[in-house]
């Protein structure tokens, strides 16, 4: 099986045990730096609920504090926030009323299960995982050799 890419960030810093070399290693370190954008404007929009506004703290907190969000993730990351909230709304109408009301399926849980499929979708845009954020400055890698060839 695979392994997911690492940051090349990450990989200068512990050693290179794979078979990349350091100048590759470099190059991508270097694109990875470029994706940098400011995070001035990041501030919590006024329509998100309480825990919708935590989640959307919580979120540009971890990502600035790697270097990965910016001012244009600002809506994606709202919308996140916003779907995070509807999850926890919905989870706590399903454990109020039970999974089953009046013999059938509790349509909250469909509406639960929604909340999570855009979560997850979101989460990818923003590379919340490092294997999506090592994924991009591969990419940006291979757009820079394709410049020289």
């Amino acid at each position: 099986m695979p392994m997911p890419a690492k940051s090349a960030r990450l990989k200068l810093l512990h050693g290179n045990t794979g078979k990349q070399n350091t100048n590759e290693l470099k190059k991508r370190a270097k694109n990875e730096e470029r994706m940098k954008m400011p995070t001035d404007k990041l501030r919590s929009p006024p329509w998100l609920d309480k825990e919708g506004r935590e989640a959307f703290l919580f979120v540009v907190k971890e990502l600035t504090e790697i270097d990965v969000a910016g001012n244009a993730d600002l809506h994606t990351i709202a919308l996140y926030a916003d779907f995070y909230s509807q999850y926890l709304k919905y989870r706590r109408l399903v454990k109020a009323k039970g999974n089953w009301v009046g013999g059938r399926p509790n349509p909250f849980i469909a509406k639960m299960d929604s909340a999570a499929k855009q979560m997850r979708a979101y989460s990818a845009d923003l590379g919340l995982s490092p294997v999506a954020r090592s994924r991009l400055a591969i990419k940006l890698a291979e757009e820079d050799e394709t410049e020289w060839t």
